[in-house]
């Protein structure tokens, strides 16, 4: 893969693309918490018709194109690029998990995402702040995931983490990684401020909904 063009540092962009990755990994934790247990799966409900998310691109002239779609929709964009890494991986596996590398998955995920809006491709380690943001933040979040459920299932009142919407749950993973274990580099406040502004452009309770989870955990990291 030759290099191309950088893409413009921006640290919202930044978040957007460790939400994705987390999201993304969401499949494979599912995965494994699957097969680990003895319960067979249950199907998953149908989602319902207002279960959607809003894709924006560009078609030139400073002008955007909005289309809605179905999560179970958005969730198709992820298949080639999680199939592709368990046909690379070795063929044994330790102690029955999936293998796994950030890096590659980073790359996986994201180049997958850049080929759906028609952009060209990218070598995300390259670009400024991979090795300061990127990576330790979607490793991070790999690595402390049950710690990090843990604390979000604390502050869910009258609801469970099975129900949060996948793309809420990946936000609200990411900035409960650099509150309880990233907060040198990213300051608390700001983690929950862009966590909301990012949930706010799927739906404005999605924002409301962060906020109430991140303010709760806050507040067990200031005890």
């Amino acid at each position: 893969m030759s290099k191309s063009k950088k893409i413009p540092y921006d640290r919202r962009k930044m978040r957007s693309f460790a939400v994705n990755c987390v999201f993304a990994y969401d499949f494979l934790y599912r995965e494994k918490k699957a097969a680990e247990s003895e319960a067979p799966k249950k199907p998953e409900k149908i989602k319902r018709s207002t279960d959607t998310v809003s894709i924006s691109k560009p078609v030139g002239k400073g002008l955007k194109r909005h289309t809605t779609m179905t999560r179970f929709e958005y969730e198709e964009k992820y298949k080639d690029a999680l199939e592709l890494l368990r046909e690379e991986a070795p063929e044994k596996q330790e102690n029955g998990e999936i293998p796994f590398d950030t890096a590659e998955f980073i790359q996986d995920v994201l180049s997958s995402k850049l080929e759906e809006e028609g952009k060209e491709e990218v070598i995300f380690a390259d670009l400024p702040d991979y090795n300061e943001y990127l990576y330790p933040v979607v490793n991070g979040v790999v690595e402390n995931i049950g710690e990090i459920d843990e604390a979000i299932k604390r502050n869910l009142h009258r609801w469970t983490i099975d129900r949060v919407n996948r793309a809420d749950l990946a936000v609200i993973r990411v900035a409960a990684f650099e509150m309880m274990k990233f907060s040198d580099v990213v300051p608390l406040k700001i983690a929950i401020n862009e966590a909301v502004e990012l949930a706010k452009t799927n739906d404005d309770k999605s924002g409301a909904f962060v906020n109430g989870v991140l303010s709760g955990i806050a507040k067990e990291l200031e005890q």
